[in-house]
């Protein structure tokens, strides 16, 4: 029998009891969708934390190479471009780039009149400090780019012994002028976030842009190499020819382990649950086989008609199987394009977006085709197994 009258067969066949293929169908279909929205969304989920924690869609891992000066007032770019391409000669690495430095506080020489002090400046928005003198800085400061400050009690006192007198002074920050408009309570032992001065951080951004330092740079891992060890090597390779190497040192952080592991809980959870759905695609299963085997037992004079035409044992098995199969797979195909949509509208309200995958797919197709060979065997065998003369009695 050529293949395609097969399958024709097949269709008329179980259109013949369509109301009765369309319930077994719902079944299969139910339990598809349901594995194919849970493995959509977790792998949704899966890309999105990769997205966050590499800074990187792809599979290649994220590390970071960070330089600390010995000197930890110092202020400067602590990598070059001749870094980058040292970095990019290791093995393993894809490339190299610099991490962006948005700094919430900074170490920073000031003035106050020709008294110099090193201090952290802290770099804010708005402060939101218990103001002793005068006031916060405001959201509207940090709009504007107004050169304001505010400073703690305790550096107030080291400026004047009237600390209110401290009010209205100007502090020299590189050049740039900043009028003291508050003074906080505190003392430099337990300010440990911003520090001693606060001041707006666009204003610092739009005016001190010469003084970001870039303190660490990204490197991107290959597929194929272990994080950890490649950002071993570049740290080695670094400490022995960096711009740096003799002002301070090379360390890595390594996000590998941190992804390795909500990688495989994520997995692991999602496997769980998907085998759970699963558990009605075997219920499904069975009544795949108990159609199949009505459909047998409704059949036989059909099955004795076509061994008498000439039809043989294995033209019998085929036709039987091939119902079976297309009842299953087209229901794996519209389940996977309910379950995938169910996952796609889900994914509206999340942050993340699910998108259509080779793996879901290929589970699909393949789970329905192992039901359909899997429960369609026996009944097909059996519908083979009948002889010509016991059909005729």
């Amino acid at each position: 029998m050529k293949f395609r009258m097969i399958l024709q067969n097949a269709y008329l066949a179980l259109r013949q009891n369509l109301r009765r293929s369309l319930l077994t169908m719902v079944g299969i279909i139910i339990g598809v969708s349901a594995v194919i929205t849970i493995l959509s969304l977790g792998n949704g989920f899966k890309s999105y934390t990769m997205k966050n924690l590499t800074q990187s869609n792809s599979q290649n891992v994220g590390v970071e190479i960070s330089f600390m000066a010995d000197d930890l007032t110092s202020v400067g770019n602590f990598f070059t471009e001749s870094d980058l391409h040292l970095a990019e000669t290791v093995s393993g690495v894809d490339s190299a780039a610099y991490v962006k430095n948005d700094s919430t506080a900074v170490m920073q020489d000031f003035y106050f009149g020709t008294t110099r002090y090193s201090k952290t400046v802290g770099l804010v928005k708005k402060s939101e400090e218990s103001i002793d003198v005068g006031r916060n800085l405001t959201e509207e400061d940090n709009e504007v780019l107004e050169r304001v400050a505010v400073v703690s009690s305790d550096l107030a006192r080291k400026i004047s012994s009237e600390k209110g007198e401290v009010l209205g002074y100007g502090l020299s920050i590189d050049g740039e002028l900043y009028t003291v408009v508050g003074i906080f309570s505190g003392n430099s032992n337990d300010l440990l976030t911003n520090g001693d001065v606060e001041i707006p951080v666009k204003t610092y951004n739009y005016f001190h842009s010469q003084n970001k330092s870039i303190s660490a740079i990204r490197i991107k891992v290959g597929a194929g190499h272990k994080p950890s060890t490649v950002a071993d090597k570049v740290v080695q390779k670094l400490t022995e020819s960096g711009t740096m190497t003799s002002q301070g040192s090379y360390s890595t952080l390594d996000m590998s382990g941190l992804l390795d592991g909500i990688s495989k809980i994520l997995s692991a959870l999602t496997l769980f649950i998907s085998g759970i759905a699963g558990i009605s695609l075997f219920i499904a299963g069975v009544g795949v086989m108990n159609m199949m085997y009505t459909s047998v037992s409704e059949r036989t004079q059909e099955i004795g008609v076509r061994r008498a035409m000439g039809a043989r044992k294995s033209d019998i098995r085929q036709q039987f199987l091939a119902e079976g199969l297309l009842l299953t797979v087209s229901s794996g195909v519209i389940g996977y394009i309910i379950g995938y949509l169910i996952a796609l509208l889900i994914s509206q309200f999340l942050p993340f977006q699910v998108v259509p995958d080779l793996f879901t797919i290929s589970l699909a197709v393949g789970i329905t085709t192992a039901l359909g060979l899997i429960f369609s065997v026996a009944p097909a065998n059996s519908a083979s197994r009948k002889e010509v003369v016991e059909i005729l009695r």
